[in-house]
Protein backbone atom coordinates (compact mmCIF):
# COMPACT_ATOMS: atom_id res chain seq x y z
CA UNK A 1 0.00 0.00 0.00
CA UNK A 2 1.50 3.47 -0.89
CA UNK A 3 1.61 5.73 1.68
CA UNK A 4 -1.16 8.54 2.09
CA UNK A 5 -0.26 11.89 2.20
CA UNK A 6 -1.55 14.61 5.23
CA UNK A 7 -4.03 15.86 2.47
CA UNK A 8 -5.02 12.49 1.11
CA UNK A 9 -5.85 11.86 4.95
CA UNK A 10 -7.83 14.78 5.59
CA UNK A 11 -9.80 14.38 2.62
CA UNK A 12 -9.74 10.42 3.53
CA UNK A 13 -10.83 10.60 7.37
CA UNK A 14 -13.97 10.15 8.96
CA UNK A 15 -15.54 8.67 12.16
CA UNK A 16 -16.15 5.18 12.13
CA UNK A 17 -17.65 4.00 15.44
CA UNK A 18 -17.23 -0.04 14.52
CA UNK A 19 -14.25 -1.99 14.67
CA UNK A 20 -13.00 -5.04 13.40
CA UNK A 21 -11.77 -7.66 15.57
CA UNK A 22 -7.97 -7.38 14.58
CA UNK A 23 -5.15 -6.03 16.74
CA UNK A 24 -2.93 -2.76 15.13
CA UNK A 25 0.30 -4.06 13.95
CA UNK A 26 3.11 -3.30 16.23
CA UNK A 27 5.23 -1.29 13.92
CA UNK A 28 1.93 0.80 13.95
CA UNK A 29 1.46 0.87 17.40
CA UNK A 30 5.22 2.04 17.62
CA UNK A 31 4.87 4.96 15.40
CA UNK A 32 1.95 6.15 17.17
CA UNK A 33 3.33 5.92 20.54
CA UNK A 34 6.28 7.67 19.41
CA UNK A 35 4.17 10.76 18.25
CA UNK A 36 2.24 10.76 21.87
CA UNK A 37 5.79 10.94 23.34
CA UNK A 38 6.85 13.97 20.99
CA UNK A 39 3.44 15.44 21.46
CA UNK A 40 3.40 14.89 25.37
CA UNK A 41 7.07 16.32 25.77
CA UNK A 42 6.24 19.42 23.04
CA UNK A 43 2.81 20.38 24.69
CA UNK A 44 2.84 18.97 28.03
CA UNK A 45 0.34 17.08 27.84
CA UNK A 46 -0.45 13.20 29.03
CA UNK A 47 -1.82 11.77 26.21
CA UNK A 48 -1.70 8.18 27.00
CA UNK A 49 -2.19 5.35 24.33
CA UNK A 50 -4.29 2.16 25.63
CA UNK A 51 -4.50 -0.94 23.28
CA UNK A 52 -6.23 -4.12 23.53
CA UNK A 53 -8.65 -3.49 26.05
CA UNK A 54 -12.55 -3.90 25.31
CA UNK A 55 -14.68 -2.91 28.11
CA UNK A 56 -14.53 1.15 28.25
CA UNK A 57 -16.77 1.57 24.73
CA UNK A 58 -18.68 -1.10 25.92
CA UNK A 59 -22.05 -1.42 27.97
CA UNK A 60 -25.06 1.12 28.84
CA UNK A 61 -22.32 4.11 28.50
CA UNK A 62 -21.71 3.30 24.92
CA UNK A 63 -23.46 6.18 23.23
CA UNK A 64 -23.30 6.97 19.68
CA UNK A 65 -23.21 2.24 18.90
CA UNK A 66 -19.15 1.75 19.38
CA UNK A 67 -18.24 -2.21 18.42
CA UNK A 68 -15.16 -3.77 18.88
CA UNK A 69 -12.90 -0.78 20.23
CA UNK A 70 -10.19 -2.10 21.98
CA UNK A 71 -7.98 0.40 21.25
CA UNK A 72 -8.23 4.22 22.03
CA UNK A 73 -6.53 7.34 23.07
CA UNK A 74 -7.03 8.83 26.14
CA UNK A 75 -6.57 12.58 25.60
CA UNK A 76 -5.19 14.26 29.10
CA UNK A 77 -3.32 17.01 31.21
CA UNK A 78 -3.14 19.67 33.45
CA UNK A 79 -6.65 21.57 34.05
CA UNK A 80 -6.02 24.74 32.76
CA UNK A 81 -7.79 27.29 30.05
CA UNK A 82 -5.91 26.14 27.22
CA UNK A 83 -6.51 22.39 27.73
CA UNK A 84 -9.32 21.77 25.47
CA UNK A 85 -7.38 23.79 22.95
CA UNK A 86 -4.63 21.75 23.18
CA UNK A 87 -6.48 18.30 22.96
CA UNK A 88 -8.03 19.57 19.77
CA UNK A 89 -4.69 20.76 18.01
CA UNK A 90 -2.76 17.73 19.07
CA UNK A 91 -5.57 15.45 18.89
CA UNK A 92 -6.14 16.35 15.50
CA UNK A 93 -2.59 15.70 14.38
CA UNK A 94 -3.23 12.25 15.86
CA UNK A 95 -5.73 11.50 14.32
CA UNK A 96 -4.37 12.63 10.86
CA UNK A 97 -1.75 9.99 11.68
CA UNK A 98 -3.45 7.33 12.14
CA UNK A 99 -5.31 7.42 9.33
CA UNK A 100 -1.98 7.52 7.33
CA UNK A 101 -1.24 4.77 8.62
CA UNK A 102 -4.74 2.93 7.76
CA UNK A 103 -6.55 3.43 10.72
CA UNK A 104 -9.82 4.65 11.64
CA UNK A 105 -10.45 6.73 14.15
CA UNK A 106 -13.75 8.74 16.40
CA UNK A 107 -13.37 11.72 18.81
CA UNK A 108 -15.48 10.72 22.02
CA UNK A 109 -16.25 11.92 25.18
CA UNK A 110 -19.84 10.42 26.21
CA UNK A 111 -19.24 7.06 25.13
CA UNK A 112 -15.89 6.37 27.53
CA UNK A 113 -16.79 3.72 30.93
CA UNK A 114 -13.59 3.94 33.16
CA UNK A 115 -11.78 0.86 33.38
CA UNK A 116 -9.38 0.38 36.28
CA UNK A 117 -5.41 0.82 35.48
CA UNK A 118 -6.23 1.86 32.02
CA UNK A 119 -4.69 5.18 32.46
CA UNK A 120 -2.64 7.49 35.33
CA UNK A 121 -3.91 10.83 36.04
CA UNK A 122 -1.34 12.83 37.65
CA UNK A 123 -2.94 15.68 40.40
CA UNK A 124 -4.11 18.32 38.44
CA UNK A 125 -4.69 16.55 35.62
CA UNK A 126 -8.15 16.02 33.43
CA UNK A 127 -9.34 14.05 30.64
CA UNK A 128 -10.62 16.29 27.63
CA UNK A 129 -11.77 13.50 25.55
CA UNK A 130 -10.53 10.17 23.88
CA UNK A 131 -10.09 8.75 20.78
CA UNK A 132 -11.22 5.25 19.76
CA UNK A 133 -8.50 3.69 16.92
CA UNK A 134 -8.80 1.00 14.92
Amino acid sequence: MAEMTLLEAIQARHSVRKYKDEPIPEEVLAVLRNKVWEINRQAGLHIQLVTGEPKAFSGPMAYGSFSGVKNYLVMAGKKGEDLDEKIGYYGEQLVLLAQTLGLNSCWTGLSYRKVAGTYELADGEKIGCYIALG
